[in-house]
């Protein structure tokens, strides 16, 4: 049983202390913060930056480092170091001391550092006067530990009682190594160095410093220098050259620069495992991990019934507003990295549509080890691309103005899921120029987004074309939902159980080649452009289908022992519903900001003209609220393909104009509906025995 007094400070009740406060240290620990007592602890615990960094463990007292202690920070394979922070009082600076011992015992490659707590202040008392920002200041802060030197040989000690200055010598004090942000300063009894712009922390073989040596009796004496303090030859020069200039015994100067020395090497050594766990840290945050349960439960996701209705759902459910089917397509899109020659998509829309919303919110349900996000992307990057980076992974291009100049090996990369060149590389010490030979490889998926749909139309030709819904029925619903976020409506954390279940289930994909069994009977509308590279993308998204059901479709086996999944006709009835909006796309000769304004044109003119096909254009630019210019060149492609044409030029009551086909795009609709009776027919199909 522990308490506070308000007056007496800390009470522990009489008899032995057993357990540990707040809890055993995780195996995974690598620093470790003790505390003198547990209300320290509780303290830092309620500090989040603190917590995400460190583990903390609290001591009974300055007496307290119990057995369980012991066997608690013996059984931390990871651990790399134990950070003290005790009371700033006697007691304290003494229990550090015999902790420090004691850890070392138990691992003497500890990094033991000490947090530097104000004099008469403890970490309570802190936490009642300050900001909680002066612990992680503190803790940053923290100075390594070392116990004074062992006694010197009796030969050595005589030396050093001889030299002196001043005819008053006294043993260099072992203190550390103060930390500024512009330097390095180590004093001893008679010297202050300090070294400014601080030492290599990447290179372990020199020890380059510039080094200004003061006396501390006369601070106007002073040397200055760069030496290599790993060189035998610079240092000697170094020590003879400051004794005489500053007057004082060469074994002073020796001994200071030897301490120097090692508490350089301890200080780079620790900045070193600082960079290191730190690189470690990012790379664990770059990857999603899920424990037991989360893996559990979505095995039992991906074995379940109508699994592609139930994923449908879930989008419905991650704040895809009048998106869903766009989100579903794009994930399946995404699915096929898995493949050796993957889809790949490009989102369109105006500004502000929620294109990249769409993007970043598909993007989000996928591993983090499976996409590389950009907003830039330079021809150079894509060919100095480390091996495997993009290998069965996702290049998401968040605006594709971003890669402009890298549009051509891009493409190439998309379509052959390789780019290669030559490049030349000058070696730097002898000027001779050598030929480089540069080879990148997927499979890869590539996605974007862009407001341009022409200006990237053979990039466009390669992908998926994903046209975002900009009416006014989806807008109302986009504004609502807004209006619910404001509101507090919304359960993100359903959200994000819905989106680490799908991330848990394409870890548990196997990549498998996939059959469709009835490809040959399956055609594309007979309006559709390029066929061949459109059939390919079409059948591509069927398999992605297949794969994400592979729990519950059959396998079989060729003679090479590969085996392959078989495609359902769910597959082709959900691949064909979700592209259907695509193949129109890829069907029609407007295109799709031009498809969208005609079809609300004609929806205007059958509202309140009652199919009227004549209009005004200044009308037409007052009720949608289009600039003149965009109004104009809207009017100028449908008039140039016949859609549309202009019986009267006025500058006065503007000009007026007459729909003359109207039935154009329900005719390609019905030539995508084809499809499903494809579908229909290979289900009357009799079953071959």
């Amino acid at each position: 049983m522990y308490g506070r007094h308000i007056e007496k400070g800390h009470h522990y009740l009489e008899g032995d202390h057993k357990g540990l406060y707040p809890k055993y240290p995780g195996q995974e620990t690598t620093r470790l913060i003790l505390t003198e007592a547990i209300i320290d602890a509780a303290t830092l615990l309620q500090i989040p930056e603190i917590n995400k960094s460190y583990t903390i463990l609290a001591l009974y007292g300055t007496n307290g480092f119990t057995d369980e202690h012991r066997a608690a920070v013996a059984e931390l394979k990871e651990l790399k170091e134990v950070v003290l922070f005790f009371d700033g009082d006697e007691a304290g600076n003494k229990a550090i001391k015999e902790v420090t011992a004691e850890l070392k015992q138990i691992n003497e490659k500890l990094i033991i550092t000490v947090v530097d707590t104000p004099e008469n202040e403890d970490i309570n008392s802190l936490a009642q006067g300050h900001e909680p920002e002066i612990f992680t200041h503190l803790i940053d802060n923290r100075q390594p530990f070392y116990f004074s030197s062992e006694p010197l040989p009796v030969e050595k000690e005589k030396s050093t009682e001889s030299a002196s200055i001043n005819n008053n010598q006294s043993p260099i004090l072992n203190n550390p190594l103060k930390v500024k942000p512009d330097c390095l300063i180590y004093e001893t009894d008679h010297l202050t160095i300090t070294l400014w712009g601080g030492i290599e922390i990447h290179t372990v073989s020199r020890l380059r410093a510039t080094l200004h040596i003061q006396l501390k009796s006369n601070e106007y004496n002073s040397f200055r220098d760069t030496a290599d303090l790993y060189s035998h030859s610079q240092t000697d020069r170094l020590i003879k050259q400051a004794s005489e200039k500053l007057e004082i015994s060469t074994t002073v100067t020796n001994e200071a620069i030897t301490g120097l020395t090692k508490e350089l090497e301890n200080y780079r050594q620790q900045k070193r495992e600082e960079k290191r766990q730190s690189e470690e840290n990012k790379e664990k945050q770059s990857v999603d991990r899920f424990n037991r349960e989360q893996m559990q439960r979505a095995s039992d996701f991906m074995r379940s019934s109508e699994l592609t209705k139930r994923t449908y759902q879930l989008f419905n459910n991650l704040g895809m507003i009048g998106q869903q089917d766009n989100a579903t397509l794009l994930f399946f899109i995404f699915l096929t990295r898995f493949f050796k020659n993957p889809l790949h998509a490009i989102v369109m829309g105006s500004s502000g549509s929620g294109k990249t919303h769409l993007l970043q919110g598909v993007a989000g349900t996928v591993p983090k080890q499976h996409i590389n996000v950009t907003t830039s992307l330079s021809e150079n990057t894509l060919y100095y691309t480390p091996k495997d980076f993009l290998k069965n992974k996702i290049l998401l291009q968040e605006d594709l103005d971003g890669a402009y100049n890298a549009l051509l090996p891009l493409r190439e990369l998309m379509s052959n899921q390789e780019i290669s060149r030559f490049s030349t590389k000058t070696n730097s010490r002898t000027g001779d120029s050598k030929q480089v030979y540069l080879h990148v490889e997927g499979p890869v998926c590539v996605a974007g987004a862009t407001t341009k749909d022409k200006v990237y139309e053979d990039n466009a030709n390669r992908s998926f074309l994903i046209q975002i819904e900009e009416n006014p029925k989806h807008e109302a619903e986009v504004l609502e939902y807004q209006g619910k976020v404001a509101a507090g409506l919304i359960d993100f954390k359903k959200y994000e159980q819905n989106i680490n279940l799908l991330k848990a289930c394409q870890l548990l994909i196997e990549p498998m080649e996939v059959i469709i069994p009835f490809a040959q009977k399956l055609e594309l509308p007979p309006h559709v452009f390029k066929k061949m590279r459109t059939k390919n993308h079409y059948l591509t998204l069927i398999k992605a289908v297949t794969l994400w059901n592979q729990k519950q479709r059959k396998q079989t086996t060729d003679n090479e022992g590969n085996r392959y999944l078989i495609s359902a006709l769910e597959d082709v009835e959900w691949a064909n519903y979700l592209c259907k909006d695509n193949l129109l796309r890829k069907s029609d000769e407007l295109g799709g900001k031009t498809r969208n304004f005609f079809e609300s044109l004609k929806e205007l003119q059958t509202e309140t003209q009652k199919s009227n096909p004549v209009f005004y254009a200044k009308d037409i630019r007052k009720y949608f609220r289009l600039h003149p210019m965009q109004l104009k060149r809207f009017l100028d492609e449908l008039e140039g393909r016949g859609f549309v044409k202009c019986k009267n030029r006025s500058n006065k009551t503007g000009n007026e104009y007459e729909i003359t086909i109207w039935d154009d795009y329900q005719m390609l609709k019905n030539g995508v509906n084809m499809l499903d009776n494809l579908v229909e027919c290979l289900k009357n199909e009799p079953v071959k025995a």
